[in-house]
């Protein structure tokens, strides 16, 4: 696995540099709020599914307040912990408040939820910056195993795992869907059943798992981001933590069934060696690749639109790129968004315009960076969402969205915590730090071994 920056022993002295990082921090900023906030991103729909099966019956309403609540609370809480200047995730996101009103008008349409879509990006990075618990992983560590516990519980009895959460109930009352559409009679919903026998493991007698998330493509999704958490963060998550961690990922993979996570995991573990190895700006590229080859495998291949597999969902999203126009790269046009539901790409470009949609990338994943982690996670992150975007628009989801961004931000931090380290590890010469020649590049070195 991954090398981590250089830790400060317990009881020994903290080097200058981060002295003077703990000095600019206001008090508190040590708050355990940011994990807090990550763990009500992914378990709040299961707590409101709950109180839905057994207390009151909900509406729209209450789930659209809490997520608002935790966005809410996600934007202000840096503010409260972190003392810094603004920096890009903060112009970024009043640049896409801007563009979004700008295109509400044009459009003469306003739908909240596309900028919503794109906003929880920065947000989420800004509250993992802010983040310096150090018991972050640990946290992260008992919520994954929060959710292995409720896939396993799933995976011995269904029927008092949903006898206890009636899952169709649930979003019949909340977001409008029809029992009759979307659910199949055990009371799950309608993916967690295949027409066809099981991706993995055919024989295993086991629906799609749904955990804490409720249906399997989000524990999907889940399964990709935890695999990042582990390979990206693998010294920094407690000794006795990582191969619990990483046998629940492999059942919660088993159990959701997801064709995807099955392939895009495999990539994420390909990749750990190209931390060491491809330069920073390596992320940025991973998008235009992926689409190149979503046509390619489409001319290629031959595939065709309209089979529920992985071919056919590639074509169906090579058809929604063909039939967009020029009003539609400009954001203008919002009329192909339905048919965009498995076509994420379209739907960002869209939703946002080409040129915002532009801007939003290289502002996530553009960036220089000195540690392995700190280059692995942004690749790692750049191939989840891309992959993702193939075939789906579930990337948008808070459920695990935060977490995802969350990680990309405190990547960050970490990566830049380890070049102030480095940088107070080099002579001095009078009153500056001499920072010529490769000096600098080989202490940073030392300090990412």
């Amino acid at each position: 696995m991954l090398t981590r920056s250089r830790p400060v022993a317990r009881g020994a002295a903290m080097p200058a540099s981060r002295l003077a990082i703990a000095a600019a921090e206001p008090v508190g900023a040590t708050s355990t709020l940011p994990e807090k906030l990550i763990w009500a991103s992914v378990l709040f729909n299961l707590l409101l599914c709950f109180i839905d099966s057994n207390l009151v019956t909900l509406s729209p309403f209450p789930v659209m307040a809490v997520e608002a609540a935790i966005l809410g609370a996600a934007l202000l809480v840096p503010l409260a912990l972190h003392s810094r200047s603004p920096g890009r995730m903060d112009f970024l996101l009043i640049l896409l408040l801007a563009s979004w009103l700008l295109l509400s008008i044009l459009r003469q349409s306003v739908d909240p939820k596309l900028f919503r879509d794109i906003a929880i990006m920065p947000i989420f990075v800004l509250l993992g910056l802010a983040s310096r618990g150090v018991t972050l992983h640990r946290r992260l560590f008992w919520l994954h195993m929060t959710v292995f516990v409720f896939a396993l519980w799933e995976a011995i009895s269904v029927q008092s795992f949903v006898s206890v959460l009636s899952i169709g109930d649930y979003f019949e009352h909340t977001r409008r869907f029809s029992n009759d559409d979307w659910w199949v009679d055990s009371g799950l919903y309608l993916s967690a059943v295949r027409p066809e026998s099981r991706f993995l493991f055919p024989g295993l007698p086991l629906h799609r798992l749904s955990s804490v998330f409720l249906e399997p493509v989000s524990l999907g999704n889940y399964v990709m981001i935890a695999t990042i958490w582990l390979a990206g963060f693998w010294r920094r998550i407690p000794s006795g933590m990582r191969v619990v961690a990483v046998l629940a990922n492999l059942f919660l993979l088993v159990g959701s069934d997801s064709r995807m996570a099955s392939l895009t995991c495999l990539v994420l573990v390909l990749a750990i060696p190209l931390g060491r190895l491809l330069p920073s700006y390596i992320a940025v590229l991973t998008a235009p690749i992926v689409i190149g080859l979503m046509f390619l495998a489409d001319v290629g291949l031959g595939l065709q639109a309209g089979t529920d597999d992985f071919g056919g969902r590639i074509a169906h999203s090579v058809d929604v790129f063909r039939a967009m126009e020029v009003q539609h790269y400009a954001g203008l046009a919002v009329d192909l968004l339905r048919p965009a539901e498995d076509a994420g790409f379209a739907y960002v470009i869209m939703s946002q315009s080409l040129l915002v949609a532009l801007i939003v990338w290289g502002s996530l994943l553009l960036r220089r960076l000195v540690t392995p982690e700190g280059r692995y996670v942004h690749l790692a992150v750049a191939i989840y969402v891309s992959m993702n975007l193939t075939v789906s628009w579930s990337l948008f989801s808070i459920k695990t969205a935060a977490l995802l961004w969350f990680l990309l931000g405190r990547a960050i931090r970490e990566d830049r915590e380890a070049t102030v380290d480095a940088a107070a590890d080099l002579p001095r010469s009078g009153t500056g730090v001499e920072l010529s020649g490769g000096r600098l590049a080989g202490s940073i070195k030392r300090v990412a071994q």
